[in-house]
């Protein structure tokens, strides 16, 4: 029954903890967050004892700072009666045949990542136990919170163990198991204020007090109402439990002696009795509960850690792909030279075409930007027209222009002089708007160029700058000729020109409007309101049939100029780079970091298909 008890427990725990610790291995959590149980505490709160207790071995003790660097701690529970250990960190690996190697170890590790002076690191130490009397559990011991540096510690000390405490219990996968004495007043311990801060829910935070034996009599009460949950709210609550003190320790007594004592301390404290029976007090209870606890938060985020392997391993290839590979001759180094030109000008004309298919053009989106940059255009046209009419302020200045442009002529005629100058001032006003935007639109081609080249000669610095002196260059060119076609454009408006046929057309439509038909064919002696109401129509008229025009052609001017010009005269340029024979060496020297970044980059992806690997046959 034991045995058909424990397979069962083998087949829906273990996996769930060897695929994270997997995981773990590989140094997937360096690219992202893995479920993780944290135990922090203040200095001498009992963290190392309930750490030893749930290990079965031995850890570092005596005064001061005695946990230097996060250790990790992966427990495994075997059926059969043989110890067995494992400590890594860097490049270091040992196999460990007895449990009185633990502590000697686990010193020599602290001391090499961290120095012999008592200063902290952020390098993590593994330790793996296979025992008969481990749990399976795996969980991060992070040093204690200390306040005053002693020795030779940086007098920052405070500072740095609660940056590396932070950057832990921050994550929303991170379980944070507070150890908190007994004996103290809970409301000021550091560590359980420091959780509060990044889990106010308390949602993933468990406090386990130590200590129970320490506590003053007739204190006991408070305790149990904290143990109730009803002194400081925790969603996971509380468990506690009585480990090895200092005496027991000089006293040489053994783990399994103190975990017998724990049992029988519980069993016969009238306060206290009852927790073993709601599975809140000891060390196996808290053990059991950190087990289940860390099994559901991996199978809740199973799902969020698939799509981010995905999403890592993608993002890593897409990298890459960025990369110039290190080219070994001259004939890798000329194929090298050319494949990236001809693949930076297919994603120009990708570019130019609209084609978002390209891998790094698809998150430039330039048709987008300047399709707005129309649409801002075309709207401020349309607003223009219907200002014509809707304008007190046009209305009184084009009643003083009637005014003082009347020469010789009567009352009640409209001289063509006055809409002549009138509506050329009305097209010219548009002359600065669209300069500004094809300006605007000229700086975006040149940083989405800019951008691609960028992307597509990453580490190749030589390269990179002769391209975008070429695209500099380029951008001059047409932004100068862009300008004097818009300018053109304008000049040619001043003219005050359109077909008799189409002007015709238009009166027309106008006439047969009520208010337009007044204002035409007004056959009485016309006042100054009338003539200035006669003058805004055949502005109104004449603006409708100049807009229109503008309204295509200055778009077309730009995207022929900034758009199709610039990326084929691009195109050409690069293509010339091809012939530049004795450059090629020079464009495709890399830069001195380049070689690391895609050393960094190969060992990440290898990282992330493995686990990717391990996910499938999870």
């Amino acid at each position: 029954m034991e045995n058909t008890m424990h397979d069962l427990y083998e087949d829906k725990v273990r996996p769930y903890l060897d695929f994270i610790d997997t995981l773990r291995a590989l140094g997937v959590d360096q690219e992202l967050p893995l479920p993780t149980i944290v135990v922090i505490g203040d200095q001498s709160s009992g963290k190392s004892s309930v750490i030893e207790a749930l290990s079965g071995v031995s850890l570092p003790r005596g005064g001061g700072l005695m946990t230097r660097c996060p250790l990790e701690l992966i427990l495994e529970h075997v059926s059969k009666d043989e110890w067995k250990g494992e400590i890594t960190y860097k490049n270091y690996e040992k196999k460990l045949k007895d449990p009185s190697e633990v502590e000697r170890e686990i010193k020599t590790a602290q001391d090499t990542l961290a120095g012999k002076n008592n200063e902290i690191s952020t390098e993590r130490i593994t330790l793996k136990i296979e025992s008969r009397t481990a749990p399976d559990l795996t969980l991060i011991d992070l040093p204690g919170i200390a306040r005053i540096a002693v020795g030779n510690q940086s007098h920052d000390i405070e500072k740095t163990i609660k940056t590396l405490i932070n950057s832990y219990i921050r994550k929303a996968e991170t379980i944070n198991l507070v150890v908190i004495p007994c004996n103290t007043d809970i409301t000021t311990a550091e560590a359980l204020q420091m959780a509060r801060e990044v889990d106010p829910s308390g949602e993933r935070t468990l406090a386990v007090l130590t200590k129970p034996d320490l506590i003053d009599k007739g204190a006991e009460e408070q305790v149990t109402k904290l143990l109730r949950n009803e002194v400081v709210y925790l969603q996971k609550g509380y468990s506690i439990v009585r480990c090895r003190g200092q005496q027991d320790i000089d006293d040489r007594m053994s783990l399994s002696e103190a975990l017998k004592q724990e049992i029988e301390f519980f069993k016969s404290h009238k306060h206290f009795r009852r927790l073993l029976d709601e599975k809140q007090a000891s060390v196996p209870s808290l053990a059991a509960r950190l087990t289940s606890e860390l099994v559901h938060k991996i199978k809740k985020s199973l799902s969020t850690i698939e799509s981010q392997l995905q999403s890592k391993a993608e993002e890593t290839n897409q990298e890459l792909a960025s990369m110039a590979e290190a080219p070994l001759d001259d004939s890798g180094k000329k194929t090298l030279l050319s494949r990236k030109i001809r693949e930076f000008c297919n994603d120009i004309i990708a570019l130019a075409s609209g084609d978002f298919s390209q891998v790094f053009v698809s998150d430039l989106k330039l048709f987008p930007f300047i399709r707005e940059c129309f649409e801002k255009w075309h709207s401020y046209l349309e607003q223009q027209e219907s200002d014509l009419e809707t304008s007190e302020e046009f209305r009184n200045k084009a009643e003083d222009y009637v005014e003082s442009s009347r020469g010789r002529q009567l009352p009640g005629f409209l001289h063509y002089g006055v809409f002549e100058s009138t509506a050329k001032r009305l097209i010219m006003k548009l002359e600065k708007l669209a300069l500004s935007m094809q300006k605007e639109i000229s700086d975006k081609v040149k940083s989405m160029l800019t951008k691609l080249a960028y992307e597509h000669f990453f580490g190749l610095p030589n390269l990179l700058k002769e391209t975008k002196v070429i695209i500099d260059k380029i951008r001059q060119i047409q932004e100068v000729e862009a300008e004097q076609m818009i300018k053109t454009l304008f000049r040619m408006e001043s003219m005050i020109y359109t077909q008799d046929a189409t002007y015709s057309y238009r009166l027309e439509l106008m006439e047969n409007t009520k208010e337009g038909a007044m204002q035409i064919r007004n056959k009485g002696p016309m006042s100054r309101k009338s003539e200035v109401s006669l003058l805004t129509t055949h502005l109104k008229i004449y603006y409708k049939i100049a807009s229109n025009r503008l309204a295509d052609l200055v778009p077309m001017a730009i995207k022929y100029y900034q758009i199709q010009e610039s990326t084929a005269k691009l195109q050409g340029e690069m293509l010339s780079i091809l012939q530049k024979r004795d450059q090629v060496e020079e464009l495709v020297e890399e830069e001195e970091t380049a070689a690391e970044k895609r050393r960094n980059a190969m060992e990440r992806r290898e990282r992330l298909n493995k686990a990717c690997l391990a996910l499938i046959k999870f």
